[in-house]
């Protein structure tokens, strides 16, 4: 059998698309569980270089936490963002990077989450 069979081969906007798609999905189990997937975690780290990431299930807030890149200190300070869930879905996807090393980085996370029956997403230019 050959490889490419297992490959989805995808442009950058089906992967943006795709993201939207599974970002819905993230949110639609934040509410239901009441808690942050993991890989939903990971996704916002990555995006937004943060530091760590919380969900209070009470105000349905996001906040999270990303180095201060301009202090002065000797020790590392954070900035810390709050975005509400419902607003979850613009905020995380207008996050997105178009990087390849980025494009690689959501189509593991989509294939994972099997948005795709397929081995590995491959970056259609």
């Amino acid at each position: 059998m050959s490889s490419y069979l297992n490959k989805s081969y995808l442009h950058k906007d089906e992967i943006r698309t795709s993201l939207r798609l599974l970002v819905k999905r993230y949110i639609t189990d934040c509410e239901d569980c009441e808690e942050m997937s993991p890989e939903f975690i990971n996704l916002i780290k990555h995006n937004f270089l943060a530091e760590y990431v919380v969900y209070d299930k009470e105000a349905k807030m996001v906040e999270i936490g990303i180095e201060d890149s301009d202090s002065n200190s000797v020790y590392p300070e954070l900035k810390v963002y709050q975005f509400s869930l419902d607003s979850a879905e613009d905020w995380v996807t207008n996050s997105c990077k178009e990087e390849n090393g980025d494009l690689e980085f959501y189509g593991k996370l989509l294939n994972k989450n099997e948005i795709f029956n397929s081995s590995d997403v491959v970056l259609f230019q």
